[in-house]
């Protein structure tokens, strides 16, 4: 699982994004990290079908490094 996690930070890192206290990372970047659109991101969660849990503060989403992981090794 170390190797997941360092590619995650390496790819943040080159984006030039620090994760928030508690690892949530904005949108686009998570959008970016998993290979979806931002736009696409946006609107499966405006439906409710969101590919990950995500976290609002204010009218912004914000998605855990955790959940990103976990995503991530999810092969079903």
């Amino acid at each position: 699982m170390r190797e997941i996690d360092q590619e995650i930070a390496d790819r943040l890192a080159a984006m030039g994004v620090v994760p928030l206290i508690g690892g949530l990372i904005p949108e686009k970047a998570t959008a970016a990290l998993l290979g979806y659109s931002p736009a696409y991101m946006r609107q499966q969660a405006s439906r409710g079908l969101a590919p990950l849990p995500f976290v609002m503060r204010g009218n912004r989403r914000f998605y855990r490094v955790g959940d990103i992981r976990a995503f991530a090794l999810d092969t079903a």
